[in-house]
């Protein structure tokens, strides 16, 4: 049975059969789990098969081209932003390229993410690029049916801090990274630099108690 309004975009790798597979497993486990997906394989406009109709009706193989881009991208913008959340499937040497800007609209704009990664190769040293991994609050999933339970968990969580924040996640992180440009831009030591990392993101139990009584607002315009 489907979740009411829970849409999940499956944004991922797709081109060879091993590929698709894979992301048709994700969409199942999904699916299994009550959510709604929008898999782009299966419910996007294929290039292939449209490039020879758009040239039958006379449109050169350039202007078909560019018109079946501008329509894939204005298509994935829309279903990401009707989704509730997006699965990023962070398989393969590298991530998907298409797939890291359908995360990033998507974080922009409030939507929960889950990342799906069961392959042990990463860029830097054992880890993932943090620039992708923060999408995702840094944790990730690596068997399908711990997919939509983490979707079940990480909505509840998003629904709950928006209630207690009138700030989305793009504000907080521009507004933290504000402070940390401009200590920078003081040229602070790593003393310093290291002071305003612990205030912003250590968890409260790494702070002392004079600490902890000091709100991030302040801590914002002391910068």
């Amino acid at each position: 049975m489907e979740k009411a309004c829970q849409r999940v975009y499956c944004a991922g790798p797709l081109f060879n059969p091993a590929e698709r597979e894979e992301m048709a497993a994700i969409a199942s486990a999904l699916k299994d789990g009550g959510y709604s997906v929008f898999l782009p394989q299966e419910d996007g406009l294929k290039f292939a098969v449209l490039l020879p109709v758009l040239m039958d009706r006379g449109v050169s193989i350039g202007e078909a081209t560019k018109i079946l881009n501008l329509a894939i991208f204005s298509l994935d913008v829309f279903e990401i932003m009707r989704c509730d959340g997006l699965l990023l499937n962070m398989n393969g040497r590298v991530p998907d390229e298409g797939a890291m800007v359908e995360a990033g609209i998507a974080w922009s704009h409030d939507k929960t993410i889950v990342i799906f990664k069961s392959d042990d190769r990463s860029l830097i040293h054992g880890t993932c690029n943090p620039l992708v991994m923060g999408l995702a609050d840094f944790e990730f999933v690596g068997a399908y049916e711990e997919i939509p339970r983490a979707f079940d968990r990480r909505i509840a969580e998003t629904e709950s801090a928006n209630r207690a924040s009138s700030s989305s996640r793009f504000e907080t992180a521009n507004e933290k990274g504000e402070a940390i440009s401009r200590c920078l831009g003081r040229r602070g030591s790593p003393e310093d630099i290291t002071e305003i990392l612990i205030r912003l993101f250590a968890e409260k139990s790494c702070l002392s108690r004079e600490e902890q009584s000091e709100s991030f607002s302040p801590v914002l315009g002391q910068q």
